[in-house]
Formats: structure tokens, sequence, C-alpha cells
């Protein structure tokens, strides 16, 4: 082996091992650099405005970073404020529910004479699970409260990296251009494509955010939850997050109904929210997106359920972006390699 021949190998082997520990560096941080790279996406005509508008950098990016966290936050203390007043209000409703008609007295008047005996014992489960509810929502909330401080850092993180991906994102993007081996044609084939998958994604969210929402508004008031409107509102407003979304508007919508013995409207609320309410995204959203980026719905939806799977908080946007970025890549081989496959499909011989 030559020398040349051993230091390429050198560099190479320390390069690979580097890369890896540079990964595992930043992996508890790669969502929240993912998330500030489709929010600098998102963001970019109106950095563009702003650049123009004070002709410097540092200042057009910081002003979009400030608007991006007022969109975000401001929406996001009014709901938590506006469910914890509803909340007040709802164990208000529960109380004087329970004090004008003892639950007891209620199960005699709805189940039949025969079933009268089994009330206590009745009365016992429903009393218990009652209180697994509570205390699960009680360690729930006590948890996201003490999640707080590291949301809210993990938020400061995603600014950071808006910031300097809108400041510097297109000395970043000409460097990734000259380290690449493809031709800049196709580097920035990848860039667009990755550029329309996001905002179509984000997109879709958005209109799923208003369909739920009206959706959820239209069930409320049919079933006699109190305030459907404001229900309605709340519950567009979550579907903005993943995993949980609409569910944490929905479920205690439904415990409330229980709770107060509107027992057929709580099923009735139970059934729509997760045949209609719950699933309509699944169909929805992948035609939405298809629109933009041209990929087949049934991809998009796989995508999307395989990507909260693999990546989790962050996969229903992950996903659809790793499929557009494998999607254009090959495309980009089908264009590199046509005629190699054609005399391949045509029984040449490929040349050596």
């Amino acid at each position: 082996m030559s020398y040349r021949r051993f230091q390429i190998y050198f560099f190479l082997g320390t390069l690979a091992v580097s890369l890896v520990l540079t990964v595992l560096v930043f992996r508890p941080y790669l969502t929240l650099l993912a998330f500030g790279g489709v929010l600098a996406i998102i963001a970019q005509p109106l950095y563009r405005y702003l650049r123009k508008l004070f002709r410097a950098e540092m200042p057009a990016a910081f002003l979009t970073v400030l608007f991006i966290a007022v969109a975000v936050l401001f929406p996001l203390a009014f709901f938590l404020a506006a469910l914890t007043g509803e909340l007040i209000g709802v164990f208000g409703d529960i109380r004087a529910w329970y004090e004008t008609a003892s639950l007891s007295s209620y199960l005699a008047t709805v189940l039949p004479e025969s079933m009268h005996n089994q009330i206590p014992a009745l009365m016992n489960q429903i009393l218990g699970f009652a209180g697994r509810v509570a205390q699960s929502l009680s360690s729930n909330i006590i948890g996201l409260f003490s999640n707080a401080f590291s949301v809210l850092f993990g938020f400061m993180v995603v600014l950071i990296s808006v910031y300097y991906l809108l400041k510097d994102g297109a000395k970043v993007k000409r460097r990734l251009l000259a380290m690449s081996p493809l031709a800049d044609e196709y580097d920035e084939l990848v860039f667009h494509r990755l550029s329309v998958a996001v905002r179509a994604v984000m997109g879709g969210v958005f209109i799923m955010g208003i369909v739920k929402g009206i959706l959820a508004g239209f069930f409320f008031w049919i079933f006699g939850v109190p305030a459907p409107l404001f229900w309605g509102l709340m519950t567009g407003i979550a579907s903005f997050l993943p995993i949980v979304g609409s569910a944490i508007v929905t479920v205690p919508a439904i415990l409330y109904l229980l709770a107060t013995g509107h027992f057929l409207s709580a099923i009735g609320l139970a059934a729509v929210s997760v045949a209609i309410i719950g699933t309509v995204d699944n169909f929805l959203q992948p035609k939405l997106v298809e629109s933009r980026t041209k990929i087949h719905p049934l991809l998009i939806l796989l995508s999307i359920l395989g990507g909260l799977e693999f990546f989790g908080f962050a996969g229903f946007i992950l996903g659809p972006l790793t499929l557009s970025v494998t999607l254009t890549l090959l495309d980009i081989y089908e264009k590199e390699f046509k005629h190699h496959i054609e005399k391949v499909n045509n029984g040449d011989q490929p040349p050596a």
C-alpha cells in the first residue's frame, strides 16, 4: 500500500469517526434544528421583505424571529388561560349538578328495577374510575408544568436556529453546493423540493386546523357541550400539536358530558371524535400535500404515520421531508442513468 493511499484511508476513517461523534453530540437537538429549518423556510418571504426594507440581514432576521415568537406564544398563552378559566367553570358545573341530583338517584331512574340492587356496586366502580381518571390527569398536569423549563429552553434553541438560518442560510447553502459532488442543478432541485414539501405540509396542517375546529364546534353544539364556538376554536389550535392533537380538547369534553349525566351525548361525541374529528386529517391532509408536491397521497399518509413512529413528535414533518428527498434522488438517478438503463432494458451490455 502506498503512503498516499494510506493517507486517504486514514483521513476518511478519521472523518467518519468525527462525523459520527458530531451527530451523537448534536443528537438531542436534531429535532429542534429540524423545526428551526422548517420555520426558517416558512418565514423566508417575511425575512426577504424586511431585509429589503432595512437593507441589512441582522435586524431583518431578528424582527422575523420576534414575529415568530409572538405568533406562537400569544395563541398558546391565550389557549392556556382560556383553558384554565373554562376548566374552573366546568368543575363548577359538575359540582352544581351533583348537588342538585344524586348519582344513585339518577341511576335508579334510568336503570330497570331489576338492576336497582346493583346500583351500590356500580356506584363504587364509577367513583373508582373517576378517581383514577382524576389522578391520571393530575399527574399529567404536574408533569407538564415540571417540563415547562425544558420546553421553554427547546423553544429558545429553535428561535436561535431560525435566526442564524435566516441570517447565514445563503452562505450555508453555497457551502453545501460547493461540497456536493452532484451537479448544481441537482442540488438546487433537492433544495427546491424540500422547500415545497415544507410549505405543503405546514399549509396542510393549517387547513386541517381550520377544518377540525369547524367540525368540533359543530359536534360540540349538537351534543350540548357549553360554549361550542370557543371549544371549536380550541380544538383547531390543539390540532397543531402532533400525536395528541384535538384529543386534548375532545377527551375532556366527553368526560364533562359523562360527569354531568349526559351519557348518550358522551357516547355520540366519543364516536364522532374517533371516526371523524380524529381521523379526517388522515384522508384530507395527504390530498392537500399531494396538490403541491405531486407525491401520491398513500405515500404521504404512510410517511406521516411512519414518521411519527420513527421520529416521534417531529415525525409529522420529518417523514414527508425524508420521502421528498428520497423521491428527488430517485428522479436524479433516473435522469442521470437513463441512457444506461435503456441500454440494459434493450439487452445491450453497459459500458465497462
